[in-house]
């Protein structure tokens, strides 16, 4: 739900200029009555996804990725069965977004967020407040970038990559799929799929399997 609610936050400001976005709603399995003032419209599943797909008006937002839920919860991303294009990408109005990136869907960018050149970016990746990603560096689908993070130049997110707070990575390193870099960490050499690293410089201290 904390997820949910600041891309909500995001809709709301990129709204007080030109209003861009209704929002309906939120899917949500624990909630049933409301969260920050929207209504919860059904559970995230297939059979609640399936009623509002009929509407091509209709844009979904999939933020049910952290560093606890990870791979183990994308299923139910998978289930819900929605087309990419149906997935809405909201960047917020002070993020810096160079012309010559490459965003994909249901991707969500926050405040103060800069995105340097020839960046790609796939689908359903959140960046939040304050993070650079630097030129040239690719971040695969569902990857997690957390506030303040600072990518170089060239980096590779794998699928599911994810940066805690305030850490740093060097240029030319690859973090791999589902890896988990946490808070305040360092990373100068390539981090392998599942491994969870910490620390100045980065050490294993696990996996995230």
């Amino acid at each position: 739900m904390g997820n949910g609610t600041v891309a909500l936050s995001t809709i709301e400001d990129i709204n007080k200029n030109v209003t861009e976005w209704e929002v309906l709603g939120f899917f949500n399995d624990f909630e049933t009555s409301e969260i920050n003032g929207y209504p919860v419209i059904g559970k995230v599943d297939r059979e609640s996804a399936a009623e509002y797909l009929s509407n091509k008006d209709v844009f979904f937002l999939y933020t049910l990725i952290s560093s606890k839920l990870n791979h183990k919860f994308i299923h139910k991303l998978h289930e819900m069965d929605i087309p990419d294009e149906r997935f809405a990408t909201i960047i917020h109005p002070t993020a810096i977004i160079s012309k010559f990136a490459k965003i994909g869907n249901g991707v969500s960018i926050q405040p103060f967020v800069s995105v340097g050149p020839n960046v790609t970016i796939g689908n359903h990746v959140q960046i939040y407040a304050q993070s650079l990603i630097g030129h040239n560096s690719t971040l695969d689908d569902y990857s997690y970038v957390a506030n303040n993070a600072s990518i170089s130049a060239a980096v590779h997110l794998r699928s599911g990559a994810y940066l805690g707070i305030n850490c740093s990575i060097l240029e030319n390193t690859i973090i791999g799929e589902w890896a988990l870099v946490g808070m305040g960490s360092v990373v100068i050499k390539d981090v392998p799929d599942f491994n969870k690293v910490v620390g100045n410089p980065s050490r294993l201290i696990g996996t995230t399997r």
